[in-house]
């Protein structure tokens, strides 16, 4: 189980007056966010045909492939940037602001739009928190760690206590994953990931005290899950980040909210990918409420547990994201002590229960790639 980081968040840079921002003319938030689709669209696949039924034959990597070029008529809205972030962008960008000096997601207007949606919604998006330069940098640090085998195919299982049988299954979760501070040796000499993680530490301790049943007992948060989807139809099923609402419940981790910086220039709706987003605690067959495009430069946020169910939906292409759990300290600690105490008489029991789940998805979708008995790495894993 991971370690929680406890350094306290660095001071912000000073953020100008908000006078001077103009409200744009209306447009999509990508049309006002340059970092958010990026101009490189060479990795993009190659349309080939189009036919009278809305279908695209699309060159790509692993060849030919018929998709559809138009999203379903029943496909969920898709999640942006409320208005009056767009506006504090696209006058950001149109004063030619310094994105590595002027952070107008921390201003009060931005922080209090978030601040709305986390209520209203449960989610919330930010484009552009990086800057493109610096969302390139990242995005080339975090590749070069992936060449050197940084990261490895994720597991789905490993026990309460973080004992017990561990399984990997494509079919179910089919990203590779690591996890970093920023200071790993031989790697991110750029400082790329300390500098992402600076910001988006700054935004949660200017967005705490607007939230503050929610997210005034935040103490910490997790090291940064790196994770690839490496393409050819690889997904997340749908899941909770934690199982327990507003910390209530047996099975409550001290997971408080989940962060995902997405790092994919031109990434485009045939790739898939996106981040598929439920009602609290709907059942299968309820529609869900939204798609998250895994726009290059885009943090998303949302509350880790049963209020916002999600799944990662097939990716055609490589997809490269970034996630951090912040902490609520007295919900982590209680299960903390609940997982020590119990760690000796539960071990039988969690390895049959994790066996009848194995059982359950190989039922499902067909044979696990992995089966394996594991004691959890604590630098790696996340509680």
């Amino acid at each position: 189980m991971g370690k929680a980081s406890k350094r306290k968040p660095k001071a912000a840079p000073a953020v100008p007056s908000e006078s001077a921002a103009a409200a744009p003319p209306a447009a999509s938030t990508a049309a006002l966010l340059p970092t958010a689709r990026s101009s490189a669209q060479s990795a993009a696949p190659r349309p080939l045909a189009t036919d009278v039924g809305s279908l695209r034959l699309l060159q790509r990597d692993s060849g030919t492939e018929w998709v559809f070029a138009e999203r379903a008529a029943n496909a969920p809205p898709l999640a942006a940037m409320p208005l009056v972030m767009q506006r504090l962008a696209y006058a950001a960008t149109l004063g030619g602001a310094d994105p590595e000096k002027y952070w107008w997601w921390i201003t009060d207007d931005a922080l209090a739009a978030l601040a709305a949606e986390l209520r209203g919604r449960h989610y919330c998006v930010v484009d552009g928190l990086l800057g493109e330069a610096a969302a390139a940098t990242l995005r080339r640090e975090v590749q070069a760690v992936r060449a050197a085998g940084g990261l490895a195919l994720s597991k789905l299982a490993g026990g309460r206590t973080g004992k017990g049988l561990s399984y990997s299954h494509s079919a179910v979760r089919g990203d590779w994953v690591g996890w970093f501070d920023g200071d790993e040796q031989g790697h991110w000499a750029e400082r790329s990931l300390s500098r992402y993680l600076q910001r988006v530490d700054t935004l949660m301790s200017q967005l705490a005290p607007l939230l503050d049943a929610e997210l005034g007992g935040v103490a910490s948060r997790s090291k940064a899950m790196v994770a690839a989807y490496p393409g050819g139809g690889a997904r997340y099923v749908r899941h909770c980040d934690n199982a327990c609402l507003a910390g209530e419940g047996e099975k409550c981790n001290g997971r408080r909210l989940t962060a995902i910086l997405y790092l994919n220039p031109g990434w485009r709706d045939v790739d898939g990918g996106a981040l598929r987003l439920y009602a609290p605690r709907a059942p299968k067959g309820v529609p869900p409420v939204a798609d998250v495009e895994p726009l290059n430069d885009r943090l998303v946020l949302f509350y880790a547990d049963y209020r916002v169910p999600h799944e990662v939906l097939a990716a055609h292409s490589d997809r490269l994201a970034i996630t951090l759990w912040y902490f609520d300290g007295a919900e982590r600690e209680r299960a903390q002590q609940r997982g020590t105490a119990a760690a000796a008489a539960t071990d039988a029991a969690e390895a049959a229960a994790i066996a009848g789940e194995i059982e359950r998805f190989e039922a499902r979708f067909g044979a696990a790639d992995e089966v394996r008995r594991v004691v959890a790495d604590p630098e790696s894993e996340i509680m």
